[in-house]
């Protein structure tokens, strides 16, 4: 068997424990539990945001009665681009007065211009049931005005050219002395998602982080530990856990992903150009910062051959991982903050800084290529500084190492 394996890549042999791994998790129920309730709070959001927003409202349904202004259909139904109000003609086939009660009460209509008079004498009146709401009689005014003085334009020899040149000139334009910062930082919706994509992260990293610090130390406390290292070296098993269980994690974000992708669909929001770009590109900065703090709790979890001592050993990578996370809640709700875009270059930070960034715009391709450059160095450091130290602390028995002595063990011949 031993000769078998020492014929075996040293590629072969990360891969055998990343399958292993991989195979242990996906058979987990936290696992599927897990990604069924991330995936369910993700689409509920867009849900409840599309109930509670009221974009949805159901269009106005109204009838016209009496000689109306020539071209107040066609200006009723423009005013949806200038109030976002949807009116909708209906014609009543009656239009007695107990016709007209009846269409209102049964909900035919909601309400009913009253047109008295014609020409220059012509009077309209709005009927509803119940008082209407500001936006309907603004909506309904606007029309009948617009008609009105089209009418009227066209009786004094007007041409339509001359016509639309009164009803419809040029807006105003405006400028300020002082040009505002980039309206994107400030957007709700981004910040939401740039929020969202951190909170994922911590969860995952915080969840599947202690299942790799666990994981080791039940492995020493065993003794399945020396087993293992008959057929593998210190290095391909730190890579081979790390990278199976971090194959997991991806998983189970991408499935949270295409939710959230689903969820702003469902929600009827304006998503800004950024938030598109930023989901796709989260899943190369979750898998960064996964490796990076995963890598951390796997060597913490060599420190020790007792489960009561694990939190402990990983203490310093919670604390740091804490503090990024607790940072997107601070500063970077000022994406274009100096303390915010430098922090968010640093390896510790960017995985949960830069996604809100990015999906704010307020991050430029400059720092994403350097906290892109500066994490991936920060993963390959880390790698070689813990395989080096692995391999000295994996057999280590009795009281808990600190990091300071097990770093300090790699110079000793």
């Amino acid at each position: 068997m031993s000769a078998m394996s020492a014929k075996r890549s040293a590629g072969s042999r990360i891969v055998l424990v990343l399958v292993r791994e991989i195979g242990q998790r996906l058979r987990s129920k936290a696992f599927l539990v897990s990604t069924a309730l991330l995936v369910i709070v993700v689409l509920a959001g867009g849900v409840a945001n599309r109930l509670l927003s009221g974009d949805d409202a159901e269009p106005v349904d109204v009838a016209v009665i009496g000689d109306a202004p020539a071209g107040l259909d066609a200006a009723i139904r423009s005013t949806r681009d200038l109030l976002d109000v949807e009116l909708r003609l209906r014609l009543l086939p009656d239009a007695g007065e107990a016709a007209l009660e009846s269409a209102l009460r049964d909900g035919t209509v909601d309400a009913v211009v009253v047109v008295e008079g014609s020409g220059s004498d012509r009077t309209g009146t709005i009927v509803t049931v119940e008082e209407a709401a500001t936006e309907i009689v603004t909506a309904l005014d606007l029309a009948w005005r617009s008609a009105s003085a089209g009418e009227a334009a066209a009786a004094a020899g007007l041409t339509e050219a001359e016509t639309l040149a009164i009803l419809q000139p040029a807006p105003l334009e405006t400028n300020t002395l002082e040009p505002p910062d980039d309206d994107r930082d400030d957007d709700p919706l981004a910040l939401l998602v740039g929020m969202v994509v951190a909170v994922v992260l911590f969860l995952s990293i915080s969840f599947y982080g202690s299942a790799v610090l666990t994981g080791v130390v039940e492995e020493k406390s065993t003794g399945v530990i020396e087993v293992l290292l008959a057929y593998l070296r210190p290095h391909q098993l730190l890579i081979g856990k790390v990278l199976g269980i971090a194959t997991v994690a991806l998983l189970q974000f991408v499935a949270t992903v295409v939710a959230g992708v689903a969820s702003l669909a469902i929600s009827g929001q304006q998503v800004p150009a950024e938030v598109w770009f930023a989901l796709p590109t989260a899943l190369g900065w979750f898998l960064g910062g996964f490796l990076f703090y995963t890598t951390l709790f796997a060597l913490a979890g060599s420190f020790v051959s007792r489960q009561e001592d694990a939190q402990g050993a990983s203490a310093p990578v919670t604390v740091v991982m804490t503090v990024a996370y607790f940072l997107v809640f601070t500063i970077g709700t000022d994406p274009s903050s100096p303390a915010t875009r430098v922090l968010s270059v640093l390896p510790p930070f960017s995985p949960m800084l830069m996604p809100l960034r990015i999906a704010t715009g307020s991050a430029s391709v400059l720092e994403i290529v350097l906290a892109a450059v500066a994490l991936a160095a920060g993963i390959y450091g880390m790698l070689r500084l813990t395989g080096a130290v692995y391999g000295r602390t994996l057999l280590h028995r009795g009281s808990r190492l600190s990091w300071r002595a097990a770093v300090s063990m790699v110079r000793r011949p």
